[in-house]
C-alpha cells in the first residue's frame, strides 16, 4: 500500500523545507514506492535526488546509490548529514579498514543511504556485505554512463545487472539529465529492467534560457563584452578547456574590472574551497573553470554560462549550459566561437583516439609508475599527476591524456580529480584495551584524550573526521609532530589513521594486463570513433545556426514537434529582421497622403525620405500596388 500524499509531502518539507514537488518528481517518487523499477530523466536542475531521496525515507531499509564522481558523492553525502540523515559513501582512495567498517555500519548501524563508485560493486568484501543489508531501493545517478551510446560511458556501470541478482525484488530507478532514444532503450536494457518499468521525461525545453553562438577573431575582449552586457554584477561561469586557459581569462577579467577566479584541479583544495565558496556567496562574481566546475552545486541565480570552446558532444554542452537560470529567471547560455573552432574540434576527436601502440605504451608507463606487477593492483588507488607522468616517461601530455581517457572508457583504469579528504581516525579496540595502554604509555595519553574530548564514543563506532590543525595546536604539537604520533598509533593499531589527502589519484579497475595482451577491440574502438565523429558534427551543426538553437538542442534529443524558443540568437535576429522589414503604420499614412496630393513616380516618393528608409518605402509601395490601393497611370506615376 502507497503512502498517502501527505506522507511523502510532510517528508520532503521535514527534509528540505519545500513545500511542494517539482513538475514530475511526485509521479517518480509514487512509481518508485509502488515497486516499479523507474527511468526519471529531468533537466539539469530538476531536482533529481528528491525522486530517490523520499521514497527512501518514506520506507523502511537502506537506498543504495551509485554514482560515478566521488565529489559529487561526498557532497550529496554530506549535505544528507547536515539535515541529520545517516549517509555514508565508499569509494577509491578508502582504506580497506575504513571500507570494511563503513560496510559494517550499512549492515548492522542506522545507515540510510549508501553511496558506491561503481568499480567498487562486485568487489569481494561488497558482495558479501550488500546481501546483509536491508537494501529497499537501488538508484543509479548519472544513468547515461550505463550505455556506450552516451557521451560518458563507463564499464564498471555494467556490474549493476550482476548487482541486481543478489538483490532480488529491489526495485531500482535510473535517473539522467542526458539521455537520446538510444541511450534510453540502452539503459532500461543494460539495468533488466522489468516489462512494465515507468519512464518519466520532462521536455529538455528551457524557456528561460537564450541560447547564443556569437563569432569572434578576439574571445577575451568578446567574453567581456558579453560579462558587462548581462551585467558584471551578475553570478557567471566561464568554461575553458585547460588549466592554463582558466588562470589567464580569470586574470584578464580581473584586469578589466570583473570580479574572477580561476578553478580547476590542479589548485590546492584550500584554494579550490575557498574560491568555490566565494563564488557561492556572491563575492566572485565570475568563476571561471574547466568542465569539472559545477557538477552537484546548487547555485540557482547563475546568469550566464559562456563557452570560451564548443565542448564535444551537445549532451555535455546542455548539461553545462544548464546551470544558467534554475531559479527559472531569464539567463543566458553562450558559445564563443573562433574561426578555425569547427576545423579544431574535428582535429581534437581525431586525436582523442590515438595508435593502439602508444596505448600500450602509456599503460605499461602507468604500471611502471605505480609499481604495479602484472596481475596485481586491482582497484588499489595511487597518487597521480599527469604531468608528472609524461614528462617522467618521455610521453607527450595528449597522448598521455588521451590514452589514458581511452583506458578508462574502455574499462581499464580510472582516473579521479583531486578531491578533498580530511584526515580521519578510528578506534578499533575497546576502552578497557585502550585506557591499558594509556596507562603504559603515558606520553601518548594526552593526545588520546584530546581525541576523545573533541569526538567522543563516535570513534568508536567508526572514522571520524579530525583536524590535525587544530589537534597540533591545542596539543602544541608542529602538524609534522603530530601526524608522526598518529601513524605510531594506526601501526601499533590503538587507532586506525587516515591521512589528510588532495591529491588526484588513478587506479587500475581489473588486475594488471601484460601491456601486449591488453585486450583492446579494434573494431569496437572504431565504433567509438565513428559515434565520437557522429557527435562532433551534431555540435558543429548547432554552432552553424540556420536554426533555432533550443529546436536543434531538443532535435538531438527526440523532441522533434517543439515550437522554436523566440528568445535565442537566431530567433531573436529573425524578429529583429521581421520588425525591420514591416514598416510602421504611420509611414504607410505618408506615403498614402503624398501621392493623394499629386501622383509621383517611386523615384519621386522616395526623394521624401531618408535613405535608410528606402528599402520599407519600396516594400510598401509594392504592397500598396498589390493590394489596389495605389495604381501605376499610363506615364508610370502612382495614383490613388
Amino acid at each position: 500500500m502507497l503512502p498517502p500524499t501527505d506522507d511523502i509531502l510532510h517528508v520532503l518539507r521535514q527534509t528540505w523545507g519545500h513545500t511542494q514537488f517539482r513538475p514530475l518528481q511526485e509521479d517518480i517518487i509514487r512509481s518508485v514506492l509502488a515497486g516499479q523499477d523507474t527511468l526519471a530523466l529531468l533537466p539539469t536542475g530538476g531536482g533529481k535526488s528528491i525522486c530517490f531521496q523520499v521514497p527512501a525515507l518514506a520506507r523502511p531499509g537502506l537506498c543504495l546509490v551509485v554514482s560515478p564522481l566521488i565529489a559529487l558523492m561526498k557532497d550529496q553525502v554530506e549535505n544528507l548529514r547536515k539535515r541529520g540523515i545517516k549517509a555514508e559513501a565508499v569509494y577509491a582512495g578508502m582504506s580497506h579498514q575504513e571500507i570494511d567498517q563503513t560496510l559494517d555500519n550499512c549492515v548492522y548501524g542506522p545507515v540510510k543511504f549508501l553511496y558506491v563508485s561503481p568499480e567498487r560493486l562486485l568487489t569481494e568484501m561488497f558482495r558479501a556485505r550488500v546481501v546483509k543489508m536491508k537494501v529497499s531501493l537501488l538508484a543509479i545517478d548519472e544513468a547515461h554512463c550505463l550505455s556506450q551510446w552516451g557521451y560518458d560511458f563507463r564499464p564498471p556501470y555494467l556490474r549493476i545487472a550482476d548487482l541486481r541478482e543478489l538483490l532480488p525484488g529491489v526495485p531500482c530507478i535510473a535517473l539522467t539529465a542526458t539521455a537520446t532514444e538510444q541511450v534510453r532503450l540502452d539503459i532500461a536494457e543494460k539495468l533488466q529492467f522489468g516489462p512494465t518499468h515507468r519512464v518519466f521525461q520532462q521536455s529538455f525545453a528551457r524557456p528561460n534560457l537564450s541560447y547564443s553562438v556569437l563569432a569572434t577573431e578576439d574571445k577575451l575582449k568578446r567574453l567581456q563584452e558579453v560579462v558587462r552586457g548581462v551585467g558584471a554584477g551578475k553570478t557567471s561561469i566561464v568554461y575553458a578547456r585547460t588549466r592554463r586557459q582558466t588562470e589567464d581569462t580569470a586574470a584578464y577579467l580581473l584586469q578589466q574590472g570583473v570580479a574572477a577566479a580561476a578553478y580547476h584541479a590542479g589548485l590546492p583544495s584550500e584554494q579550490r574551497s575557498r574560491v568555490q565558496q566565494d563564488w557561492m556567496q556572491n563575492r566572485t562574481r565570475c568563476i571561471v573553470a574547466t568542465n569539472a566546475f559545477g557538477m552537484g552545486i546548487d547555485k540557482p541565480d547563475v546568469r550566464l554560462v559562456v563557452h570560451l570552446d564548443a565542448p564535444d558532444n551537445l549532451e555535455a554542452y546542455y548539461q553545462e549550459a544548464g546551470r544558467a537560470g534554475r531559479d527559472e529567471k531569464y539567463a543566458f547560455a553562450v558559445i564563443l566561437q573562433g574561426p578555425n573552432d569547427a576545423d579544431e574540434l574535428r582535429r581534437r576527436t581525431q586525436q582523442s583516439f590515438p595508435p593502439l601502440d602508444t596505448v600500450r605504451r602509456v599503460y605499461q608507463a602507468l604500471a611502471n609508475f605505480s609499481r604495479t606487477a602484472a596481475g596485481g593492483g586491482e582497484l588499489v588507488a595511487f597518487d597521480f599527476d599527469i604531468q608528472q607522468f609524461a614528462e617522467t616517461y618521455r610521453i607527450r601530455a595528449l597522448d598521455a591524456h588521451n590514452s589514458l581517457r581511452m583506458l578508462q572508457r574502455e574499462g581499464f583504469v580510472q582516473l579521479n580529480e583531486a578531491v578533498h579528504n580530511p584526515a580521519r581516525v578510528h578506534i578499533p579496540i575497546d576502552h578497557t584495551d585502550l585506557y591499558r595502554f594509556q596507562v603504559a604509555n603515558a606520553q601518548h595519553d594526552k593526545l588520546i584524550k584530546s581525541l576523545l574530548r573533541f569526538h567522543g564514543g563516535e570513534l568508536f563506532a567508526g572514522f571520524q573526521r579530525i583536524s590535525e590543525n587544530s589537534l597540533a595546536q591545542h596539543l602544541r604539537l608542529s602538524v609534522v609532530e603530530l601526524r608522526r604520533t598518529l601513524l605510531f598509533l594506526h601501526r601499533s593499531g590503538i587507532i586506525h589513521y587516515q591521512p589528510r589527502h588532495d591529491s588526484p589519484q588513478a587506479f587500475f579497475t581489473t588486475p594488471r594486463f601484460d601491456a601486449d595482451k591488453l585486450p583492446l577491440e579494434q573494431k569496437r574502438l572504431q565504433q567509438q570513433r565513428d559515434l565520437a565523429v557522429h557527435k562532433t558534427e551534431f555540435v558543429i551543426r548547432y554552432a552553424a545556426g540556420g536554426h533555432c538553437r533550443q529546436q536543434l538542442l531538443l532535435e538531438y534529443f527526440g523532441e522533434l514537434d517543439a515550437p522554436a524558443c523566440n528568445v535565442c540568437d537566431w530567433c531573436l535576429a529573425r524578429k529583429k529582421a521581421r520588425q525591420e522589414a514591416t514598416p510602421a503604420p504611420e509611414l504607410r499614412e505618408q506615403i498614402l497622403q503624398l501621392v493623394r496630393a499629386t501622383s509621383q513616380t517611386p523615384r519621386e516618393v522616395l526623394a521624401h525620405f531618408a535613405p535608410g528608409q528606402a528599402v520599407p518605402v519600396t516594400a510598401l509601395l509594392r504592397e500598396l500596388v498589390e493590394l489596389g490601393e495605389l495604381r501605376y497611370a499610363a506615364d508610370g506615376r502612382l495614383m490613388k
